[in-house]
């Protein structure tokens, strides 16, 4: 798989995805790794803050058992994110006149997980944050904050790829379905 043309958001990554009979495999890989970085962060950002996780000091609790079983959650987070993001982008092609086409949107949706890794830091410490008691929460770091930023407009360039390439859709509806997809999520975000 020519990662090269994923990261640098090309056409050809989307096709792949959706032709070749190995991206299976690639979408596993892409999910364990965002799954393995989003647990590892917080476990070390938990262990980083001290206090108290479900009433038991963070002290005592060996750094290896918090990392991996925020591991084991982060893999499972993303794997309901990947599925959350193949359902709402078919709903998003569906609205603009898109054929839908739920399989290839399952495997590019896959591929989009990587271009997400650079907001991770600001969503496992704002997960460290809120699942740490008996500690003041820090500010968000500034550079976390940039980080998501770019995360965030780097995943809508690839789901504005993976759209054009499995919905045949004009540029403009392409457009139109990507702002639908981040009004969505914002707005469902904004209510957790």
């Amino acid at each position: 798989m020519p990662l090269l043309d994923l990261l640098l958001l090309r056409p050809q990554a989307f096709y792949h995805a959706c032709e070749q009979r190995r991206a299976p495999m690639w979408i596993s890989a892409f999910l364990l790794l965002f799954g393995g970085v989003y647990g590892s962060w917080v476990g070390l950002l938990q262990y980083s803050l001290g206090g108290e996780l479900q009433g038991i000091p963070i002290a005592s609790i060996p750094l290896w058992v918090l990392v991996v079983g925020n591991v084991l959650i982060g893999i499972l987070i993303a794997i309901l994110v990947h599925l959350g993001v193949t359902l709402i982008a078919w709903l998003m092609a569906k609205a603009v006149g898109g054929p839908g086409y739920m399989g290839s949107l399952y495997r590019t949706s896959g591929y989009l997980l990587p271009l997400t890794l650079p907001a991770l830091p600001a969503l496992a410490f704002n997960t460290a944050v809120t699942t740490v008691d008996s500690v003041v929460p820090p500010a968000l770091p500034l550079l976390y904050l940039i980080l998501a930023i770019v995360g965030v407009a780097w995943f809508l360039g690839g789901l504005y790829q993976s759209l054009r390439v499995t919905q045949g859709l004009s540029s403009p509806r392409t457009l139109f379905a990507v702002l639908l997809f981040a009004a969505f999520t914002a707005s469902i975000m904004s209510i957790a």
